[in-house]
């Protein structure tokens, strides 16, 4: 009988080891909100994923209440999800996605003012991605036949003051959407600085960056934009050889 209750111990005892061990990677990380996504990103491109937060302890742990360390604004197209690019897990990011990463819509500004104010994350990432059909779509004036609401976003797109700059650029083809995506990230970031100015009590003392990057759907990579505090917004560098 003993020996029973030993070995039954002994068990638990690895199970248990087990599970931290399982959720050590996830607790050894950046308190750098962008070195981590930047970290994670690196792994899921060396496919060295840790895939940290997605034990039974963790939903336990976030079922009373979250915390994620930073948003981000991206892409509905199923290729592109935060929490696999970035190798984190549940509680981990804010994530809001619409077709086209759009940023001055309603509800994305209310999304992003209540994980700012309410959830006390000061980092927002605009991740547009290459290849986006939205882009693609609003390259041209709109089709007839197309459906209302599809319409209405290729519209939205074109008349961003910065999207009307890279369609009056002389480029086309290919060249014409990669400006396109960085456009787009570079109106997204502007349109959430702005209206993260404006909170109460949104102060020098918390504030929050907000920073532009483009997912390559071939590589895996994200590239950010570098000193998000900087008020220069500059385009993504696109780098599709860039071994990290």
């Amino acid at each position: 009988m003993n020996n029973k209750l030993f070995s039954l111990v002994l068990l638990l005892s690895v199970f248990l080891s087990g599970c931290a061990a399982l959720q050590k990677p996830g607790t050894q990380v950046s308190s750098d909100p962008l070195e981590r996504l930047q970290a994670g990103n690196k792994r899921f491109v060396r496919h060295r994923m840790k895939h940290p937060d997605q034990s039974a302890a963790r939903i336990a742990q976030t079922a009373e209440g979250q915390k994620p360390f930073a948003v981000i604004l991206t892409c509905s197209d199923s290729r592109v999800s935060p929490e696999i690019i970035f190798d984190e897990g549940i509680g981990d990011l804010f994530v809001i996605r619409n077709a086209g990463n759009i940023a001055d819509e309603e509800d994305v500004l209310a999304s992003v003012e209540y994980a700012v104010k309410h959830l006390d994350v000061h980092t927002v990432v605009v991740m547009g991605h290459e290849r986006c059909g939205a882009m693609e779509a609003m390259t041209h004036e709109v089709q007839e036949g197309e459906p209302e609401h599809v319409a209405a976003i290729i519209r939205h797109l074109r008349n961003e003051p910065e999207e009307q700059v890279a369609l009056h650029s002389g480029s086309t083809g290919e060249a014409l959407v990669h400006q396109c995506v960085a456009a787009n990230v570079e109106h997204g970031v502007a349109a959430l600085r702005q209206q993260l100015s404006q909170l109460k009590g949104h102060g020098a003392e918390a504030l929050t960056s907000v920073v532009g990057a483009v997912y390559d759907v071939q590589t895996g990579m994200v590239h950010f934009q570098q000193d998000p505090l900087n008020k220069t917004i500059e385009k993504p560098v696109y780098k599709h050889n860039d071994t990290h």
